[in-house]
């Protein structure tokens, strides 16, 4: 989850997990700097701790032993000081771009009732290791008929029509799964480039070895054995492999260097990318196999004359045998060239139509910055009102159209999740049945404008939208105004929140009962699909941010200048 985190230089927006007091036992990770967290750590009562990964240590703090004993301010769903215990050693980081891991008691939300006794908010991830002897299956068949008990016991909390699941993998598969598609396909591409290498290595070699047919002769003529030629012809291919290795292991550091600049515009992450020792292992196992393949490949002299072979013939002869080898690797060198070529051009096609896919939304005028709430010690409407100074100030910059608020940036902060239930006026709810399910944002004025996106009908929000206390208001998506009102016009019609987890949200009594009040529906706008690159239909609830909980902040800022250009008078 995200942290906004005072106490260490400038305040900054970081990823942080929240794990009980057994989480590194079950990892076996251990410290290189302090403790870690124990389960002395898990009482409700216990005081706040922060355990920093290695990279965060390293990269942002620059070893600094003296951060331990810290105190630092947590803001996210609630505020909680905490002291920095110690520093990780290298891991994978999990979730990945974690920074920091805290105590449960540093997020007040993972002591609510929600998950201590709640059954209907379902965001825990609970980490095992396998007992000796035991099968990830036969774990998932104990997990099955646990769960299967529970669902029985409880069955107003599993309703049929969800089809709750559970399931279990080993943390490798859960690590790599973003990578391994990915990976697969770049090592079978790898094997491809090798054959069409071996292969046309291998026609340049027999082509040589026809040339070679005197030499073959003599040297059968003198006694030289038919193994005696292969460990001659062994040792040169192992010398020119070798040697093409060689030039392989050495340029892959300054080729993946190269390779991380420029991925590094995308992703910070790639500036991570090393070369394993293990390539030298891959280079010398692959240099041994293709020289083993060369060295058999030349047809080798007998000493019976009727081979073919003449030591007074100076010409150059290619036998039957030599013709049926070089079409049969030229064969395998055209079909694999067509492989690669074809998985090539597919990629250069499936790119093109990812460049000219129609999001709905202007990416190309518009930066994204994050400006995580300010909440500690502060109440909501002050936060508001730094949200709203700060984007008075911005559309004063040179080159700045238009600057909005919003809690999630479409494409990036990982795509919609299960959405909150809800209903509408003239819905009828079914026993046993869920509500349809929405996706809540959280957004300021002039949001829709700055993204691009249409409002279909209806109004925008507007400065007052939310400040008096009559009815609360909200925007909905195109298909959710569609599927809840047919035939009817959704403006002034109401929707209203139905979801039980919204019990659990921060807040007074009396916010939890307006937020789940029957809200008018001022607007309704195009879909936002920020999780397929071919839109589908997706429905979406808009409020106002002075009636949104403030879980973080984004800013988009329409220009018509170059976006990273306002980067630094932005920032300052």
């Amino acid at each position: 989850m995200g942290f906004t985190m005072i106490g260490l230089g400038e305040p900054r927006s970081i990823q942080g997990g929240v794990v009980g007091g057994t989480y590194f036992d079950v990892m076996g990770l251990h410290p290189v700097l302090g403790r870690l967290i124990g389960p002395q750590d898990d009482s409700p009562k216990a005081d706040g701790v922060v355990v920093l990964t290695y990279r965060f240590w390293t990269t942002t703090l620059h070893k600094d032993p003296s951060v331990i004993g810290k105190t630092v301010r947590l803001g996210s769903i609630g505020d909680r000081s905490a002291t920095i215990i110690g520093v990780l050693e290298p891991s994978v980081p999990y979730p990945q771009d974690t920074e920091i891991i805290a105590n449960v008691v540093t997020s007040p939300h993972h002591l609510s009732a929600t998950m201590v006794t709640g059954r209907i908010h379902r965001m825990t991830e609970l980490f095992g290791r396998l007992a000796p002897g035991v099968t990830l299956d036969q774990a998932r068949a104990e997990l099955r008929s646990l769960y299967a008990t529970m669902k029985k016991d409880h069955p107003e909390a599993y309703a049929k029509e969800a089809d709750f699941q559970i399931g279990a993998k080993m943390l490798r598969d859960e690590i790599t799964s973003g990578a391994r598609t990915v990976l697969l396909v770049l090592l079978a591409a790898s094997a491809l480039v090798f054959i069409i290498a071996c292969c046309n290595v291998a026609n340049l070699i027999l082509a040589r070895t026809v040339r070679r047919e005197g030499e073959l002769a003599v040297r059968v003529a003198l006694g030289a054995s038919r193994g005696a030629l292969r460990r001659m012809l062994l040792a040169e291919s192992l010398l020119l492999c070798g040697a093409g290795a060689a030039v392989g292991v050495m340029s892959a550091q300054p080729m993946v260097a190269i390779l991380a600049r420029y991925a590094s515009r995308f992703s910070v992450r790639a500036l991570d990318l090393t070369v394993d020792s293990s390539l030298l292992w891959v280079g010398a196992a692959l240099a041994i196999v293709a020289a083993v393949i060369l060295a058999f490949v030349p047809r080798l002299p007998s000493g019976d004359t009727s081979s073919g072979l003449s030591l007074s013939s100076g010409s150059v002869r290619i036998t039957a045998s030599t013709s049926r080898r070089q079409r049969i690797f030229a064969v395998a060198q055209i079909a694999a060239s067509f492989v690669l070529l074809a998985g090539a051009s597919m990629l250069i096609a499936t790119l093109i139509a990812l460049q000219r896919a129609q999001t709905g939304l202007d990416t190309q005028h518009v930066l994204a910055i994050n400006v995580p709430a300010m909440s500690y010690g502060k109440t909501p409407k002050q936060v508001v009102h730094f949200y709203k100074e700060a984007m008075r100030r911005i559309d004063v910059l040179p080159g700045v159209n238009k600057t909005a608020f919003g809690n999630v940036v479409p494409w990036r902060d990982g795509g919609p999740g299960p959405g909150l239930q809800f209903s509408g006026d003239g819905h009828v709810h079914a026993p046993g049945v869920e509500d349809p399910r929405a996706q809540w944002r959280v957004i300021s004025p002039g949001f829709f404008a700055a993204l691009g996106v249409p409002i279909m009908s209806g109004r925008d929000f507007n400065d007052l939208d939310g400040q008096s206390k009559e009815e609360p208001v909200v925007i909905v998506s195109e298909t959710l105004a569609q599927r809840m009102f047919p035939n009817h016009d959704a403006v002034n019609r109401h929707v209203y929140w139905t979801d039980p987890v919204l019990q659990f949200f921060p807040g007074t009594d009396l916010e939890k009962s307006r937020l789940m009040a029957p809200h008018r529906i001022i607007g309704v706008t195009a879909d936002i699909d920020d999780g397929n690159v071919v839109p589908e239909p997706t429905l979406t609830v808009y409020s106002p941010f002075e009636e949104g909980p403030m879980f973080g902040g984004r800013l988009f800022i329409h220009t018509g200048v170059n976006p990273y250009s306002l980067v630094a008078p932005v920032t300052q």
